[in-house]
């Protein structure tokens, strides 16, 4: 594994307690030529996007892109292509139909459904918009070219401007309704509710349904509980909203825009846009106004893994070299990468997040833990005493699972370790 083709993670070791410390990151353009906007299917580098969004990725490794200004779905298969499922590039509309017969107004959010159907918030159109794995488009609630405020069934429902959205396994659908400063809930029967915010009016303060305040949420991403991360963009938070609508400020300060990594009261943002929940409750946040990619740990703490504060740029890279322009939409994929929808740059990229490695002791072996990204080679390797040369401490290993950990049976006292990634 040659040392250019590798990042590294180093822990030093002195005592028995638990060490943590991050690998660094990994960026590469999947689809699109930066900064050259156009309305191309082809391969790779080949195709052209204009404005994409929202991201889904489906079980089988495709990529979902809503193309916010050629008004179109696209797809992206697992051999680079990239083909237009839904609406008719470069042609704005709200017609229901099949594949280039659809049309869709600015479609900004997307998330797969329990059936393999893809929701898209069709944001000019404020509507609702369910499209099938064969490209057959329906609308599942509002009404075309209406920006309003009603409740009810999914026909007389009105919203103002929706972004993101979640499916929960049962089918409901979560709706961050922006213009109209709300959670909304379309529930499997068609209904649609307020879970959380108080109709057309924006604010900032935590409370229970409408006794909470929202100022243009942006991004949801839905835990395993059923509550729901909430990136509330114009007020520069992270919020959590549980199942029963009680919301709460999880990071940052309202009103107060900034780039601060750290504990995530004292943490700061710039325009959050969607989220991605890993499975170890690792939230992702797009920071676009910044241009970065940000996380925040279940231990409360937020940190910039990817990109420059302020510094836009289409660089791909590892080690902190990769650079981004507004970057708006993201996804995890099933085997643990980060995939952004880098609007401005016109390209839709894949960020190995930096892995997380732990090194702990029962007081005789070590055993040494990272996360990981299936089907990428990891090699563990130790030297004793700053000046001591690198061995592998066992072979190589081909991650199979989104962690994994090696032991290391009789350390010395004072032992440095390291972990190579193949890029």
């Amino acid at each position: 594994m040659p040392p250019g083709r590798c990042t590294f993670a180093l822990v030093l070791l002195l005592t028995c307690l638990l060490r943590t410390v991050s690998a660094q990151d990994s960026v590469r353009t999947l689809a699109g030529l930066p900064e050259t906007p156009g309305s191309l299917d082809g391969t790779n580098t080949t195709a052209r996007f204009n404005d994409p969004s929202g991201i889904a990725i489906a079980a089988d490794g495709s990529i979902f892109v809503a193309d916010n200004q050629n008004h179109a779905l696209r797809r992206i298969g697992t051999n680079g292509v990239v083909t237009t499922l839904a609406g008719l590039l470069g042609t704005p509309g709200a017609a229901d139909g099949s594949g280039s017969d659809a049309r869709f107004d600015s479609p900004t959010g997307l998330a797969l459904g329990p059936d393999g159907a893809l929701y898209v918030s069709d944001t000019g159109n404020h509507t609702i918009r369910r499209v099938t794995t064969n490209g057959l488009v329906t609308t599942l609630a509002g009404s075309a070219g209406t920006a309003d405020y009603i409740d009810g069934p999914a026909t007389s429902a009105r919203f103002n401007q929706p972004l993101g959205l979640v499916v929960a396994p049962d089918g409901t659908v979560f709706v961050a309704d922006s213009g109209n400063h709300l959670i909304r809930v379309i529930a499997t029967n068609g209904t649609v509710s307020v879970l959380a915010g108080n109709p057309e009016t924006f604010g900032s303060a935590d409370g229970t349904g409408t006794n909470a305040f929202f100022n243009n949420p942006v991004g949801l991403a839905l835990a395993p509980d059923g509550s729901l991360f909430v990136s509330d963009a114009n007020n520069f938070t992270l919020r959590r909203v549980t199942a029963a609508g009680v919301v709460t400020t999880i990071a940052g300060a309202a009103g107060q825009d900034g780039s601060a990594d750290g504990p995530a009261a004292s943490a700061r943002f710039g325009k959050p846009a969607e989220l991605a929940l890993a499975p170890n409750g690792t939230l992702y946040i797009a920071d676009a106004a910044h241009h970065t990619i940000r996380r925040l740990t279940p231990d409360g703490r937020v940190s910039t893994i990817a990109g420059l504060v302020g510094a836009e740029g289409a660089a791909d890279g590892a080690n902190g070299l990769a650079r981004f322009f507004n970057p708006y939409g993201l996804a995890i994929a099933a085997r643990g990468q980060l995939v952004v929808a880098d609007t401005y740059n016109q390209t839709v990229r894949e960020l190995l997040a930096p892995f997380a490695v732990g090194v702990s002791s029962d007081g005789s072996a070590r055993v040494i833990a990272w996360e990981t990204v299936v089907g990428r080679s990891y090699q563990v390797q130790f030297k004793d005493g700053v000046t001591g040369a690198w061995q592998n401490l066992s072979g190589p290993e081909t991650a199979t699972a989104l962690d994994i950990s090696q032991t290391d049976a009789a350390p010395a006292a004072s032992r440095f370790y390291r972990i190579l990634r193949a890029d």
